[in-house]
């Protein structure tokens, strides 16, 4: 999940309200060393450790101290899950999904649905014949994925997990109670139950799995949905048999859910295999689905509109042929992986993909902390021959790369490389990240995803784009971690990097070293960037939520910024 948090240490000496970072000379962006240039940024604290939970998500109100990337719409709109430290006499952590308007300054943190918001229950559309249904009045147990938001609205999407929604009594007068996992939005401001796991409940036929047979249900509804259109949820559902990607539209509580592609249907790319959860903006939507999740040999990018009957279009596939690594022989010049992360704007898609066979080693350690039952299932899986030590080996694909994917294109989509991994000064060691998670068999997942998988070694990369502009999350060949942007035709350029004075991003981390950076599929709108960081001296420490606005960069900045690396990246920078 790639959460940020603080290294447990006592906060800040700073108290008190939100901290407004206008840094503008250009040296707090520099990076000894960097081959990149560095914009002039401003900065903004949306929420860091000085800040105190509102009160209806946590009535002692301490503070947060733990935060997943943010999500952002074109209104500068933030939406983010995080938490505050657990203990007596408070007792267990408060947990939630909270916005920020960062249009102006002064408006509050608020609360969308915390432990203590009671979940709604879907709507009984067409009750069956002597059957009575209550809503039981349970409260969230949990948010198990990162909270995403409409570009053009307010509406946000979240999955949540609870106690039984519903109590369901037949006529012969039994009762039982159910409904434990679901996606939740609040289109116009009013938090509805988008999708349930209750499709086998006479009377809530339009939630069962379409495509399937009468009454299946979902299980599961793996990764973050994704909402457009003020209504319109589509996210990833998981049933017995097989996975799909879907849509519903809340704006009536009659509709059905409609199936977009799933894993059953024979003579598909992606047919046994597996499909991930989808990106949607301006009534489309984007996933990946492929016949191997872990070698995968046929499959791709698919679009479909958010209709009755969706069609889909492949916009790029496993084996298809990509420029910029002519250094490659010609058989290894084509994609072997693509990432599930797929940022979507409308017409432009962001992605991460692996090009060629050739691998590299790379070495894991089980987490130090967090959920005892996840700790302990990292120990004791571990691949290295060596019982509990908690080292892992992988192969990871040496020849990686972040693409820009034109759907809108003259003549068909066109994919783009922006940038790669490799020995030149202007290349990347890695775009890959890894982290243990996972729900233990028998035992409560705490803050770990809560899919229904059982705990392992997940890898992913991040990115977003903004009209054609992205941001990403990389590793240089020196070994430092950072956020990087490529704007338009102008260079590579270095955002915020590992080892940064935290007083870049926020005044109330100056002097700790930036030691974590996040950025989500939808953390890039209308020029408006979130991002997630934590920063440590070793004694202190400090973590939050942070937006800035990313100008498009001038003629004049773009030859003084540009003009050394303009011939170096050239042969490799948006090739057709």
């Amino acid at each position: 999940m790639n959460k940020i948090q603080d290294s447990g240490r006592m906060p800040r000496r700073h108290q008190g309200g939100l901290a407004l970072s206008a840094l503008t000379a250009a040296i707090s962006m520099l990076v000894v060393g960097s081959a990149f240039a560095s914009p002039t940024l401003n900065w903004q604290t949306v929420v860091n450790n000085n800040v105190a939970v509102p009160v209806d998500a946590d009535p002692s109100q301490r503070n947060f101290n733990s935060y997943n990337q943010p999500s952002v719409n074109n209104g500068g709109l933030v939406v983010f899950r995080a938490r505050s430290r657990g203990g007596q006499p408070s007792g267990e952590p408060a947990s939630g999904i909270f916005t920020r308007d960062m249009s102006s300054t002064g408006n509050p943190v608020t609360t969308v649905m915390s432990r203590n918001t009671v979940a709604p229950a879907p709507t009984v559309v067409n009750p069956a014949a002597g059957y009575l249904y209550a809503p039981t009045g349970a409260t969230f147990n949990e948010f198990p994925a990162i909270p995403r938001i409409d570009s053009r609205s307010n509406t946000i999407a979240s999955r949540g997990q609870t106690q039984p929604v519903l109590q369901v009594t037949d006529p012969s007068g039994n009762g039982t109670r159910v409904g434990t996992s679901g996606v939740y939005a609040n289109p116009n401001g009013v938090l509805t139950s988008g999708v349930t796991n209750l499709g086998n409940v006479p009377g809530l036929t339009h939630l069962q799995v379409p495509g399937q047979p009468a009454g299946t249900r979902f299980d599961q509804f793996p990764g973050s949905p994704s909402v457009t259109d003020t209504s319109k949820i589509v996210f990833k559902g998981n049933f017995a048999g097989g996975t799909g990607v879907y849509w519903r539209d809340l704006a009536d509580p009659a509709n059905r859910v409609v199936r977009i592609a799933d894993t059953t249907t024979p003579g598909t790319e992606y047919f046994g295999g597996s499909t991930a959860p989808p990106s949607a903006a301006l009534g489309h939507a984007v996933f990946i689905g492929v016949d191997n999740e872990d070698n995968p040999s046929r499959g791709g990018i698919f679009m479909a509109d958010l209709v009755l009957s969706p069609s889909l279009q492949k916009m790029a596939g496993i084996g298809d042929g990509v420029q910029g690594f002519a250094d490659l022989a010609a058989d290894q010049q084509r994609l072997t992986r693509i990432g599930e992360a797929l940022s979507f704007d409308g017409r432009y898609i962001a992605f991460w993909g692996a090009v060629g066979t050739a691998t590299r080693a790379v070495d894991l350690q089980c987490p130090n902390d967090g959920n005892a039952d996840i700790r302990q299932a990292c120990l004791s899986q571990d691949n290295n021959g060596v019982a509990n030590d908690g080292n892992y080996r992988f192969e990871v694909a040496r020849d990686q790369g972040i693409f820009l994917l034109d759907t809108g294109a003259n003549g068909g989509p066109v994919t783009t490389l922006l940038a790669r991994t490799g020995t030149g000064s202007q290349d990347f060691l890695d775009f890959t990240y890894w982290g243990f998670s996972g729900h233990p068999p028998g035992v409560g997942g705490g803050d770990e995803p809560l899919d229904g998988e059982p705990p392992r070694w997940r890898s992913a990369q991040f990115l977003a784009v903004d009209q054609g502009n992205v941001a990403f999350k990389g590793t240089t060949n020196e070994g430092l971690l950072g956020l990087y942007l490529q704007a338009g035709q102008a260079p590579l350029q270095t955002l915020a990097r590992q080892g940064n004075d935290g007083g870049l991003l926020d005044s109330d981390a100056s002097g700790l070293a930036i030691t974590a950076l996040g950025i989500e599929r939808d953390g890039f709108r209308n020029g408006w960037l979130a991002i997630s960081s934590s920063m440590t001296d070793g004694v202190e420490s400090m973590a939050g939520i942070y937006i800035t606005r990313v100008p498009a960069p001038g003629p004049l900045a773009l030859m003084l910024i540009g003009l050394p690396w303009l011939v170096a990246r050239s042969t490799r920078r948006r090739q057709r």
